[in-house]
């Protein structure tokens, strides 16, 4: 998962740098005298440097993982989350965030708070368009949640609150599910139709 994570962050970057190129195509051609096209910058520098350092903080986060410091791995994700934005609106910010709060959410569930994992879930879904994987990755994690807390309260006795916990999971989990295969059937669509 730490790898997909940071792969997504690349590939984010990359659209991002594609569409700020396109962008500036689109406006006009700086070679032609045109003042909007010549003050419009090729690429959007917050745009990238965000990015990048959220990949890099995604990194050390797979550090602190890795040497098992899951309450560093939260401090760092939260860095994220917190980080200044943008002056622009872009829609790759709102990706990396929706993701920095999946992430939080599993590292916070790690170190047993239940509470503050199923906060990210709710912080992150602000962030998530819509019918994307993004949307459709938080209702997983979300499942996840859930399904600790119904293992949980088992382990107390606690048998009626851990079957409406288990439930929870299930209904979770299931429009994950439904998300997900629409973003499946969605992406196979726009291939098909392709020229």
């Amino acid at each position: 998962m730490m790898r997909i994570r940071t792969r997504l962050l690349s590939t984010l970057a990359i659209l991002a740098l594609a569409a700020c190129t396109r962008n500036v195509a689109e406006s006009g051609n700086p070679s032609t005298g045109d003042a909007s096209a010549q003050a419009s910058p090729i690429v959007d520098q917050e745009l990238l440097a965000f990015l990048s350092l959220a990949r890099a903080l995604h990194h050390e986060a797979n550090l602190d993982e890795s040497s098992n410091d899951t309450a560093h791995a939260v401090t760092t994700i939260e860095r994220i989350v917190s980080a200044k934005k943008p002056s622009h609106e872009f829609p790759e910010v709102e990706e990396v965030l929706a993701d920095a709060y999946a992430r939080l959410a599993e590292l916070r569930l790690r170190t047993g708070s239940l509470d503050a994992a199923a906060t990210a879930i709710s912080e992150g879904r602000q962030h998530a368009t819509r019918g994307s994987y993004f949307e459709g990755h938080l209702y997983e994690v979300a499942g996840i949640i859930e399904e600790a807390r119904a293992t949980s309260l088992a382990d107390a006795g606690k048998n009626d609150a851990a079957a409406e916990a288990r439930a929870r999971a299930r209904e979770h989990l299931r429009e994950a599910m439904r998300i997900q295969e629409h973003v499946i059937e969605r992406a196979l669509e726009e291939r098909n139709h392709r020229p």
